[in-house]
């Protein structure tokens, strides 16, 4: 038991009528380790995690975030080499959920542990495994490093960048010639980011965002998002 830590979905591995230090006593007892040595873990774990003032609370009085620290700590506290994260932000403040990023980074990074990652925040994802593998009713579809997984579609993907961000009725009368390029708006520009299966659909597109009155900006091969990687692989699941 000692060799595995986890944190579930809804910070369901901590005791909530119980405070802080319990609770890290109690799974650290429950894996079989005790003593000196666990008070001094635990009381690193609480302070650097910020804990160490409400140690005696009970974890039911913590906020959402507060609670993924507990959880978070309690996973930690008998030093597994291998750590699984259920969900490991949901429900939380971009503050909290900034805050639990850097815990995955430095686990993996600086303290040389496995972490095994279970999310549909692909951009999450994306930024933090060296490696992702895509699972579908069961059926595993995908499984390689992610930058390998990136380029799966690195030679059809362009980003369309436009000089204006365009309002929605424009961009309701441009759905058609479109087809399943995604709209992103982003500091006054509207970019159109996809799948361009070769240079007639390319012309055809910019041929309608030039009629239209759309001011284009730059067009250029993009590396697809994690997100993208992901909807397209979905659809060639639907295809076959």
């Amino acid at each position: 038991m000692r060799q595995i830590g986890a944190v579930l979905e809804g910070t369901r591995n901590i005791y909530w009528r119980m405070s802080a230090w319990n609770n890290l006593i109690y799974y650290a007892r429950l894996k079989g380790v005790s003593g000196r040595a666990v008070d001094q873990r635990a009381r690193r774990l609480l302070t650097e995690l910020e804990l160490w003032e409400r140690k005696d609370q009970p974890v039911g009085e913590f906020s959402r975030g507060m609670q993924q620290k507990v959880a978070i700590a309690c996973a930690l506290v008998a030093d597994p080499p291998i750590v699984l994260l259920d969900e490991p932000t949901l429900g939380l403040d971009v503050q909290a959920a900034r805050t639990v990023k850097q815990w995955i980074r430095r686990l993996s990074k600086e303290e040389g542990k496995t972490v095994v990652l279970t999310t549909h925040q692909l951009d999450m994802a994306e930024e933090l495994c060296d490696r992702v593998a895509i699972m579908r009713t069961g059926k595993l579809i995908a499984d390689q490093p992610t930058a390998a997984l990136l380029q799966l579609f690195q030679g059809d993907h362009y980003q369309i960048q436009l000089d204006a961000a365009l309002e929605s009725d424009h961009l309701a009368e441009l759905a058609p010639r479109l087809g399943s390029l995604r709209v992103l708006h982003a500091n006054g520009h509207t970019t159109l980011s996809g799948p361009i299966v070769d240079q007639d659909e390319l012309m055809a597109v910019i041929g309608a965002l030039h009629a239209s009155g759309a001011p284009l900006l730059r067009v250029e091969k993009a590396e697809p998002t994690l997100e993208e990687v992901f909807v397209r692989l979905m659809e060639k699941e639907d295809g076959e």
